[in-house]
């Protein structure tokens, strides 16, 4: 959106000279391309070199990047030939880097590349998390056992620990659709 109020430029290290009176003030939306590879999320943000004029396009000085500890990653450009300016921001999944992010720019295209983290299962997770899910067992069949001495019945939720619910969605699943495929099979054979 373009405003033609007078408008004061950014400073940029010293003081900017304040744009003409009648210079007019462009809000660009640049258009952006998210990639997600293996070991990176990419960002590539599609600046106008030239906005149908003379002017010319951005620098990488023009561009501020900050990435704050929510994983909020903020991008604002202003370009003082042409009184051009942009902001975008976008949040960053959980497994990225926040401080591994890099940029590069072309002339044309802006490029952000941040690092996933690494996340490394070692043996001696995989052997606690092996502990953890014994000692889980354990504990249902202690519950089992206890409940049958007893002499009380225990619902299926409680006779197989914590994963109870997934078997109860997946029963029910069944069920509904063993309910409509008869309900279909008996609309079409009438």
């Amino acid at each position: 959106m373009a405003s033609c109020m007078p408008q004061r430029a950014a400073k940029k290290g010293g003081a900017a000279a304040p744009p003409p009176p009648d210079a007019c003030v462009a809000d660009i939306d640049p258009k952006h391309e998210w990639l997600d590879d293996a070991s990176t999320y990419i960002i590539h943000l599609n600046l106008p070199g030239k906005l149908k004029s003379p002017i010319p396009g951005f620098k990488k000085e023009d561009f501020k990047v900050q990435v704050d500890s929510g994983g909020r990653l903020t991008v604002r450009g202003e370009r003082p030939a042409g009184y051009v300016r942009f902001h975008k921001a976008f949040q960053l999944p959980l497994t990225a880097n926040l401080d591994g992010v890099a940029g590069r720019f072309d002339g044309a295209v802006l490029s952000l590349t941040v690092p996933k983290q690494q996340r490394m299962v070692s043996g001696t997770d995989m052997v606690a998390a092996r502990l953890a899910e014994a000692k889980e067992c354990a504990a249902a069949a202690a519950r089992r056992a206890a409940a049958s001495e007893a002499g009380t019945t225990m619902t299926w939720a409680e006779a197989l620990g914590g994963r109870g619910q997934m078997v109860a969605a997946a029963v029910a699943g069944f069920a509904l659709g063993a309910f409509l495929a008869h309900r279909l099979l008996s609309v079409t054979n009438s």
